[in-house]
């Protein structure tokens, strides 16, 4: 329900028998008709950016990220499109994962001795960590140099699992994930006792040129599902941080 298209889908099928009873209540198709607007407009670039470039503005780093840079990045899986064949068919990883992979990549070659820790399940098939490991090591990562969390399956599991590895990960990490994504993961991590170094991907913005920007696009409604998938997601995450209060530092 967190789509503009299932929101289109109900105020159409609500739109009929709001009609039918338009003389004796005429809330009902005030409503459909209300619900239907507002769905074609949360479908067009103006609204996805809107709702999606908050979350992508860059997060405060804490001071120690510079003075003392972190040596382990964890990256975390963003899904993907099918299932894999063999745990190094890394081919079916989504953009999302793949963009993920590539940023913590360059970051790893850019000093020695880095270590990425790559993170997410998979539901009862090869674990997107494992993937993403793959790939990483097609583009020249030593196996040294990776370790593989594929236990957890959502935002909230990475962090907390992350939080048990053995050997334990030190408190203080680089966290790799998509801008969007960044301060719902930030907050997870950040409740399981790690301090995060954030080093976002994958941006996204659509052109906002008018009258364009105001043209319903399916770019703008996966944008737009992003979004207020991530900001619902925020509040949960900080309201069950509060409500746990686990200690696992």
């Amino acid at each position: 329900m967190l789509s503009p298209l299932a929101w289109l889908l109900l105020a159409g099928a609500a739109l009929p028998w709001a009609w039918s009873r338009r003389q004796r209540r005429r809330w009902p198709l005030l409503a459909s008709v209300s619900l239907a607007v507002v769905a074609l407009a949360a479908m067009t670039p103006l609204a996805a950016n809107l709702l999606g470039i908050p979350l992508q503005r860059a997060l405060a780093e804490p001071i120690a990220c510079r003075d003392a840079p972190p040596a382990i990045a964890v990256v975390l899986g963003g899904g993907s499109d099918g299932r894999p064949r063999s745990d190094t068919d890394f081919a079916v990883l989504n953009l999302a994962s793949r963009r993920r992979v590539d940023r913590a990549v360059a970051w790893w070659r850019a000093r020695e001795g880095r270590q990425l820790v790559l993170v997410g399940g998979g539901r009862g098939g090869v674990a997107v960590a494992e993937l993403m490991a793959a790939y990483a090591r097609m583009q020249g990562v030593s196996a040294a140099a990776l370790r593989v969390e594929a236990q957890s399956d959502d935002t909230w599991s990475n962090a907390r699992h992350a939080a048990r590895m053995s050997p334990p990960l030190p408190a203080r990490i680089v966290l790799v994930t998509s801008l969007i994504h960044m301060p719902r993961a930030r907050a997870a991590f950040a409740g399981a006792g790690f301090e995060v170094c954030p080093l976002g991907t994958d941006a996204r913005r659509l052109p906002s040129r008018l009258p364009w920007a105001l043209v319903p696009r399916t770019s703008a409604l996966a944008n737009t599902e992003l979004a207020l998938h991530e900001w619902v997601g925020l509040a949960y995450y900080r309201w069950r941080d509060h409500r746990e209060a686990p200690a696992y530092r």
